[in-house]
């Protein structure tokens, strides 16, 4: 767990910023980034969320 220094930062921001990083659209968490390293593993996304407070980024096994 890392400390997140500003407490208005939320979603893909909060950590960005934890590591020093600003959040950009070919980032490495924007959704369209995660499809290829899924799918080079054999799974595929099933569920992405970018809310206030909250990222998520959810992948199944390919069937």
């Amino acid at each position: 767990m890392h400390p997140i220094p500003d407490v208005s930062l939320c979603g893909r921001a909060a950590p960005a910023v934890c590591h020093g990083r600003r959040i950009t659209v070919d980032g490495l968490r924007a959704e369209h980034s995660l499809r290829p390293p899924l799918k080079c593993s054999g799974r595929r996304p099933a569920a992405y969320t970018v809310e206030d407070g909250r990222f998520l980024a959810l992948a199944v096994r390919a069937p």
